[in-house]
Order: C-alpha cells, then sequence, then structure tokens
C-alpha cells in the first residue's frame, strides 16, 4: 500500500547566494530591503520547482513547507526552526519523506545529514528524499547514503572555502576603511557615512558634557530631554550611551572583529565616512571614561555614576574632620557618618544648607566677574618628552621586526605593551588640552543654578571652595540654618 503521509518540503536560500547578496548590501550595490526582497525570491523560485518535483513523482500527495529564509546551514551556532520541526515531525510520523531543490539548501554539516539518516535508517523505512539534482539519494540504502554524504562534504568545504574568503575581503575592506554591514551608528544616516543633521550635533555635545565632568547618567538625561528616542521608540538607557560615547566610529576610527584597526606604524585606520568630532576629542572622552571606571571600581560597580548631591565631601564635620555625605531614605540631610569613619554627632539639613553654600559662592563669583567670559587658562602636559620617547621605541621596535633581528612573538608582545603606554599616555593629553583650568565667573551661573547638572554645580562650588567646616548645632526645620555653623575654607587659604 502506497505511504500517502505528507511529503516535507525544505526551503532555504543557498549560503553562497545570501553571502553575495549581502555582499551588494554592505557595498551599496542593493539596499536592505532590496536584498531581503532578492532573499525571498529566491525561496519563492524554490518553492514552485519543489511543487512541480512532488506533482512529477508523488502526483496529487500534500508536501507541508519547511522554510528557514536567511539562515546558513553551515554555521554550527545557527538554529534552524523549521529544519528542526521537520526532524521533529519524521520522528513522529507525521512525514511519508523530505523533498528539497538540492541537498545544500538542508545540509551544510555533515552531522545535520546523519540526523536525518537516523529516521531512513530503520528496518522496512519507507520515507523517501529526492532533490531535483535527480542523484541516487535513497537514504534507506547504502549507496544512497554513500552519495548522501559524498555531497554534503562537498558542500561543507564549499562553504569553508567561501568562508575564509569572505573573511579575507572583510579584513581587506576594513583596512581600506571601507563601510561595512551592520545597523547605522548613532550620528549618521542609513548610508553610514552622511552626517544625521540632529545626531551628530547631539553627540558633539555630550562629548563635551563628559570632558566638562558630567557623568553618562547626565548625558542619558540630557539626550531624552532633548527628544531623541532609541530604535525601539524608548528613551536612550545608560548603557546605550556609554556604547555610543565610547564608538571609535564617531572620530572615522575603523573597527573590525571588534578591534581597532592600526596599521604597522601605530596609525588609527581612517573609514571613508564623514567623522563627528576629532580624534583627540575621541581619546578625551574614553579617558575620562577609563578614569572614572577605575576610580568607581569596586564603590559604584563597573561604571561611573551619577552624582546626587553636590556638597557630599564637599561638608566637612566641624568635630572630627571628616567628609559628610547626603544620607537618609531620601537624602534631605548631610551626616557625618559611624559607617564612613566619622564620629556621627554632625547632621545639618540639605536644602537650606546647599542654598547657602550657593549664595555664597555666588557673591565671590560676582565680585570676580569684572570680565564677562570665563578666563581660561592655557593648558600644558608636561609628558610630552615621555611621549615622544616611547613612540622612539615604538619605531626602533618595529624596525628591528622588519629587519628579523628580533622574533615576531617578542615584537607583538613588546609593540601590544607600548601601544598600551602610549594610547594611555595620548589619552591623558587630550584631557588636558580638552578641559583647560577654567576660572569661573558669575557668567557661569547667570541662567540660574537648576540650569546645570549636578557634576557642572559641584565644579564651580569646589573652584572657588576647598571645603565647608559644619559645627554640631541645631536646624531651625528644614528651611532656614544658622549660618554661624558654617565656615567656608576658600581655595586662597
Amino acid at each position: 500500500m502506497a505511504d500517502t503521509r505528507p511529503l516535507g518540503g525544505y526551503l532555504r536560500i543557498s549560503d553562497a547566494d545570501l553571502a553575495d547578496i549581502r555582499r551588494a548590501v554592505r557595498t551599496g550595490e542593493l539596499t536592505a530591503e532590496e536584498g531581503q526582497e532578492k532573499e525571498r525570491k529566491g525561496v519563492l523560485k524554490q518553492k514552485e520547482d519543489v511543487i512541480r518535483l512532488a506533482a512529477n513523482l508523488y502526483p496529487g500527495q500534500t508536501v507541508i513547507f519547511y522554510e528557514d529564509n536567511n539562515l546558513s546551514a553551515f554555521k554550527r551556532n545557527v538554529v534552524r526552526k523549521r529544519f528542526e520541526q521537520m526532524l521533529t515531525d519524521l520522528e513522529t510520523g507525521s512525514l511519508g519523506g523530505v523533498l528539497a531543490y538540492d541537498i545544500d539548501r538542508l545540509f551544510r554539516q555533515p552531522k545535520d545529514l546523519e540526523r536525518l539518516i537516523d529516521h531512513y535508517d530503520k528496518p522496512g523505512s519507507t520515507l523517501v528524499f529526492h532533490t531535483l539534482s535527480g542523484q541516487n539519494f535513497d537514504l534507506t540504502q547504502p549507496d544512497g547514503r554513500f552519495t548522501a554524504r559524498i555531497m554534503v562534504n562537498v558542500a561543507n568545504k564549499s562553504s569553508e572555502d567561501q568562508s575564509r574568503r569572505l573573511k579575507r575581503e572583510r579584513e581587506r575592506e576594513a583596512k581600506a576603511g571601507e563601510i561595512h554591514g551592520g545597523p547605522r551608528a548613532f550620528g549618521w544616516l542609513e548610508d553610514k557615512k552622511t552626517l544625521h543633521p540632529q545626531e551628530a550635533p547631539a553627540l558633539r555635545t555630550m562629548s563635551q558634557m563628559i570632558i566638562d565632568g558630567d557623568s553618562v547618567t547626565t548625558c542619558t538625561r540630557w539626550l531624552g530631554e532633548q527628544g531623541f528616542l532609541a530604535k525601539s521608540g524608548r528613551p536612550y538607557i545608560r548603557p546605550s550611551v556609554l556604547r555610543i560615547l565610547r564608538n571609535p566610529r564617531n572620530c572615522g576610527i575603523v573597527v573590525f572583529r571588534k578591534e581597532i584597526l592600526k596599521d604597522d606604524e601605530g596609525n588609527f585606520v581612517v573609514g571613508k565616512w564623514e567623522p563627528i568630532i576629532p580624534v583627540e576629542t575621541w581619546r578625551a572622552v574614553t579617558a575620562v571614561l577609563d578614569k572614572r571606571l577605575e576610580e568607581n571600581r569596586g564603590k559604584y560597580g563597573t561604571h561611573d555614576y551619577s552624582l546626587r548631591s553636590i556638597l557630599s565631601g564637599v561638608l566637612r564635620c566641624g568635630d572630627c574632620g571628616s567628609r559628610m555625605t547626603a544620607s537618609g531614605s531620601t537624602k534631605k540631610r548631610y551626616k557625618c557618618s559611624r559607617e564612613a569613619g566619622g564620629c556621627g554627632n554632625v547632621t545639618i539639613s540639605r536644602p537650606p544648607v546647599e542654598e547657602a553654600v550657593k549664595g555664597l559662592v555666588t557673591d565671590v563669583l560676582l565680585k570676580n566677574s569684572a570680565e564677562k567670559e570665563a578666563e581660561k587658562e592655557q593648558p600644558q602636559w608636561e609628558r610630552a618628552e615621555e611621549l615622544a620617547l616611547l613612540e622612539q621605541e615604538f619605531v626602533e621596535l618595529h624596525d628591528l621586526w622588519k629587519s628579523e633581528k628580533i622574533k615576531t612573538t617578542t615584537y607583538v608582545i613588546g609593540r601590544e605593551e607600548l601601544e598600551g603606554k602610549i594610547d594611555r599616555l595620548k589619552g591623558e593629553r587630550a584631557v588636558t588640552l580638552a578641559r583647560p583650568t577654567q576660572k569661573f565667573t558669575h557668567d557661569v551661573i547667570k541662567d540660574g543654578w537648576d540650569n546645570l547638572s549636578v557634576e557642572r554645580a559641584r565644579s564651580v562650588i569646589l573652584s572657588v571652595l576647598s571645603a565647608v567646616m559644619v559645627a554640631k548645632g541645631q536646624s531651625n526645620g528644614h528651611r532656614t540654618i544658622d549660618h554661624g555653623r558654617l565656615t567656608p575654607v576658600f581655595k586662597e587659604q
């Protein structure tokens, strides 16, 4: 009696065709939408061919299609859900066999073929297996299994060769500064080379905010206030903004396989797109973020924190001299904390002491506001000679390797160590030159303290005061304090 169970028709565009389409999208020959349409057309053409194959071999028999479009059968970490479902249906006896355009649509890894053979290589199996190639792929028989194994191994070798060529081509493109695939980065339009009219200026602003002392959290809040939304349609979150700020692409640097590309001389490989910020600005941003990460590691986790009170650490206990911090569930007061090594005897209400210190700083700034613009001292970086010596050492190491006077292993280890030192010094230099010492005048708060971030307001206060000593005493509620409890320590002192 003929087997009348439905047949499984498997559909998947080939790895080679998929690679060609993605290459065309990456190089701009096709848009992303055109690439998707071409992939879909390829699968629909296969479906028509499989329908004709079924009609010729098994007229009137039902075909259930299993489609894994846009998925590789070669990559081991890719799960083809419909392929897995087809195997499950074979195991439960729901299918009478499998049809496909060609065997390489089903398999590019021998282990996947063996999983299918397990269902065919059983006593009395009537399962069928056919492709349009016309070759003998009767998986119930040794000869058919032998032929199938040969063809799948050939397909596997072809995919490995293609993968190797593709990796070499992508590396060549990266070293030439070509634009790669993937989603567009923040700051550019969909062509990945033209600056976005709103996002690019926003990134410049946030970069300067970081250099000037603002936290990533403050930048994230500012980005939301400006109305920027992530691709999800929701406001940006802090980790996303951190990635945006750190992206080497911002200054034109090419990244390949998550590594910044450099040439033999140690210079950054520059991409063929319009940068948003200069390299030195990017260096300064990443150096500031790295320094915060190191300073706050263990105390605040693995990221920079957002200040929540402008006088934490500025206020000091008048009894023991310890730094006072905002405390309590609502942070409405500053306290000398025993947990932090203090005496615990001094507490003061937060809102009135902050207003008092702001008023004091405002008065000082008013006295120093003869000039309308904030004065900036010309920054001086004192480690230029050290950097020059390291760069010369790098050149000498490279020359020794080129002339085969040292082993490649010695060269690679030495190069990595020197590059690390050089990059750290260049980052320090970038921060110094991007953030000159500033003598604040009243202009910096002419629009009000509330328009400054907590980090920026704290910087203004610390430009005038080294500390404020707080004597023991009683506050009259939460709105007023005895100003006699406060002893400011000015920078001049």
